[in-house]
């Protein structure tokens, strides 16, 4: 992530300087909503059917009014930089829904404000609405929840204790959050693992990527990267064999979405998507730490830890190891891999991998 951190800066103002041009917000870079575009089509990746990827569509909103004055004209003026937190949970523990709501490159909180929360439980077929809840105002007015500190604009929502139907099952389930005065909205998903789970983590950039500064062209024009040939292939391999995808990256938290929308074009397998919580992303030791901490946080959450990791990058091996990751593989590292594998192509992966006892949930 080096490279692209020092990047970013640039590619923020560009894009900055692209949505004061007057760009409606559906066609800004930033904007929440990208192409609707299919991802290629692939062979079946192994005896595990592939995590569903929950796109039954979702019925367009009826918007209503904003609180506050202030609040339609910051969202008349500036694209949406919405986002929502996806997280591993266990059967029995809270159910969060975290979202924050901020709009334009500079971050503008949406405070006060009402956000409709709408599930699609299990990934099935029927959208249900759980409720509406405020933005917060201030920042620290909710306690931090699962490493996300309250910083202005956000919802906190233990769906555990209001969903109707009783706390979620085991499986994948995605959430709708919808701004009420202008029915901009972002998603997240939750995925309540089974006993006996086994999670595969990878970082994005570089990693999967054609290149690591990938991403900056990305911003800058809108398109979205290639990936390393077989990269897509050892992903759906592992998912096929009933490991869980947390896809890991030091990112900027703006840029979920978009990373979101690029796994599902390249045709990853669907799972779990954490960038970081700063605005300009992490490089060097500082994702290296941001890393080790989220994957600290996945096992408090849950007790598990990742059994197969990917990286490219020297920060990568730093968290990997440091967080004790058995099984480490590294694409094009000129430094100390820590015992992990080097390689510079993934199809030479295959093979091993692709022997792993199939477990599926």
């Amino acid at each position: 992530m080096d490279f692209f951190a020092r990047s970013l800066a640039i590619a923020g103002l560009s894009v900055s300087l692209a949505a004061c041009a007057g760009a409606p917000a559906q066609s800004r870079p930033a904007a929440v909503a990208q192409t609707a575009a299919a991802p290629p089509p692939m062979a079946p990746p192994g005896p595990c059917a592939l995590r569903p990827s929950c796109d039954t569509p979702f019925p367009a909103p009826s918007k209503r009014e904003f609180r506050h004055n202030r609040s339609g004209l910051l969202a008349s003026a500036l694209g949406p930089r919405h986002r929502g937190r996806d997280l591993f949970l266990l059967p029995g523990t809270p159910q969060w829904v975290l979202g924050k709501f901020a709009y334009g490159p500079a971050d503008k909180d949406l405070k006060d404000e009402d956000i409709d929360v709408y599930l699609l439980r299990g990934c099935g077929a029927a959208w249900e609405k759980v409720g509406t809840y405020r933005t917060t105002e201030d920042e620290g007015s909710h306690p931090a929840v699962v490493g996300v500190a309250d910083e202005g604009g956000q919802i906190f929502v233990n769906l555990a204790q209001v969903l109707p139907g009783g706390p979620l099952g085991v499986g994948r389930h995605r959430i709708k959050m919808v701004v009420a005065g202008d029915g901009t909205s972002v998603d997240l998903f939750l995925e309540v693992l089974p006993a006996g789970a086994r999670i595969v983590v990878t970082d994005i950039d570089g990693t999967l990527t054609e290149k690591e500064e990938a991403l900056v062209g990305d911003v800058l024009t809108g398109n979205h990267s290639q990936t390393h040939p077989g990269a897509v292939d050892v992903m759906r391999s592992l998912s096929g064999r009933g490991f869980f995808m947390f896809y890991l990256t030091a990112r900027p938290h703006w840029l979920e979405p978009r990373t979101r929308e690029w796994l599902r074009l390249r045709g990853f397998p669907p799972g779990i998507v954490h960038t970081s919580v700063t605005a300009t992303g992490r490089m060097g030791g500082a994702a290296a730490s941001f890393k080790s901490g989220e994957l600290s946080l996945l096992k408090t959450a849950t007790g598990l830890l990742p059994e197969l990791a990917f990286g490219n990058m020297p920060s990568d091996v730093d968290a990997y190891w440091s967080s004790g990751i058995p099984r480490t593989f590294y694409y094009k590292l000129a430094d100390d891999a820590r015992g992990g594998v080097k390689h510079d192509d993934y199809r030479t992966l295959l093979p091993s991998l692709g022997e792993l006892p199939a477990v599926c949930p």
